[in-house]
């Protein structure tokens, strides 16, 4: 393939797509638009692969975030760019939310090419992300200290986004370009200093490339390489913590310090976590665990990590429940909770064994209780926590006493010794309040 033919790079392209999985004859791709060289190129090769057979059909959607002057020229750009090509072409105006702009404008185009991908059918989003962002992306985050999820830097596919040129330089888009005489628009702010990528582009990796020739391409494998590690660890982290709300404590200890950190990730996004949990936060977690002690660490959002009964958790802190009254209990029958949402359905085969009455209420210190079947009792406290309840679920409990002795737990199904099938036949239910 010579480099100095315009299809060899349509043709490099597709390759990356095939070795990296990133679409097929079927897909129908929405491209993401900008009117820049790299986004310009990626439209051009892939109107090229749909003419080939190796696309379904090609889209284009621009996204004006108006953070600039040139809006409208960047859509006029590409507008041209379409009709050359032969492709269907889209603008929308978004609206940035303040704080990080450049973080906000991220989740702002994604979510409208999200929007117009589903509108038009479009199975593959494509970006423009090429090798010179890989490397640059690498750097920033070693810089940061980031491991090797961090350091596996853009994937090249991440659902229904795909990165087609994540293996080609951006000199190679512009002379493609160039070559077939497409038209671009270069963003000004690329050239500022004001961030870091862009002292990353113009000073950094040319420095790297004076003592490394191919630094670009290097940074690019390594990225390739810790995506492997991470996918590998990721995936016996999964293996350990299996299917389960939590992970006990001695097998989180047997894994490597590498898995363990993974362990508490995958915990993290199933407790509903959005954001990547932070390093610090992380160790502030496997600290706790290491303690073996029951205890809790609060974490970004609210959502907590639990230490008891062997085990480590992660989840929103539970709501205490609404306080609750005694309601004496004279008889049998049906006696209404209002304040827990139910009611307490009593029966007893042999009502006289029963020492009428009794109340309903919350447990309290100094309950005593000595279940059926058992040599003898204890406080109801320790006996909750041999069976491991949570305590969360021990305060939500009712019971039905007579003064500090339990007669019976319904929601856990235990009746007091003489109080069983053998004794007094007492049967106490949760219901639903009608």
């Amino acid at each position: 393939m010579r480099k100095n033919r315009p299809d060899s790079y349509p043709a490099a392209v597709l390759d990356t797509a095939r070795r990296r999985r990133l679409f097929g004859p079927a897909d129908r791709v929405l491209v993401a638009l900008s009117a820049g060289p790299d986004s310009t190129a990626l439209l051009a090769a892939l109107a090229a692969l749909r003419e080939g057979g190796h696309l379904g059909a090609v889209a284009a959607l621009h996204v004006d975030h108006g953070l600039r002057p040139g809006g409208a020229e960047d859509a006029a750009c590409a507008r041209e760019a379409c009709e050359r090509l032969g492709v269907g072409f889209e603008s929308v105006a978004v609206r940035v939310a303040p704080g990080n702009v450049q973080a906000a404008a991220r989740r702002a185009r994604y979510a409208a090419l999200r929007e117009t991908a589903a509108r038009l059918g479009a199975t593959r989003i494509a970006t423009g992300h090429t090798r010179g962002d890989q490397a640059e992306t690498v750097l920033l985050r070693l810089l940061r200290g980031a491991g090797a999820r961090g350091l596996s830097g853009i994937p090249p596919r991440r659902g229904i986004i795909v990165r087609p040129l994540i293996d080609r330089g951006r000199g190679e888009g512009i002379a493609y370009l160039r070559a077939i005489g497409i038209a671009w628009r270069e963003d000004p702010t690329n050239a500022t200093p004001r961030y870091a990528r862009n002292r990353i582009r113009h000073e950094a990796l040319p420095a790297l490339r004076a003592v490394a020739p191919a630094a670009e391409r290097v940074l690019a494998r390594a990225a390739d390489l810790a995506r492997a590690d991470e996918r590998a660890l990721v995936a016996r982290a999964r293996a350990a913590l299996g299917a389960g709300g939590g992970a006990a404590l001695a097998s989180l200890a047997a894994e490597p310090a590498a898995v363990r950190r993974r362990i508490v990730r995958l915990l993290w996004r199933r407790a509903g976590g959005r954001r990547l949990l932070g390093a610090g936060h992380v160790e502030a977690v496997l600290a706790l665990a290491r303690r073996r002690r029951p205890g809790r660490v609060t974490l970004p959002g609210g959502i907590e990590a639990r230490v008891r009964y062997g085990g480590l958790e992660l989840g929103w802190p539970v709501a205490p429940p609404a306080p609750l009254g005694e309601r004496v209990v004279p008889g049998p029958g049906r006696y209404p909770l209002p304040e827990r949402g139910l009611a307490l359905e009593v029966a007893a085969a042999r009502a006289e064994a029963v020492p009428w009455p009794v109340v309903a209420r919350a447990r309290r210190p100094g309950d005593r209780f000595h279940p059926e079947g058992a040599a003898g009792g204890k406080k109801l406290k320790a006996w909750l926590i041999d069976r491991k309840v949570p305590r969360e679920a021990r305060d939500a409990l009712v019971v039905l006493a007579s003064g500090r002795a339990v007669l019976a737990i319904p929601a856990l199904g235990v009746v007091a010794a003489g109080m069983g099938p053998g004794g007094a036949g007492l049967d106490v239910r949760v219901a639903a309040l009608s």
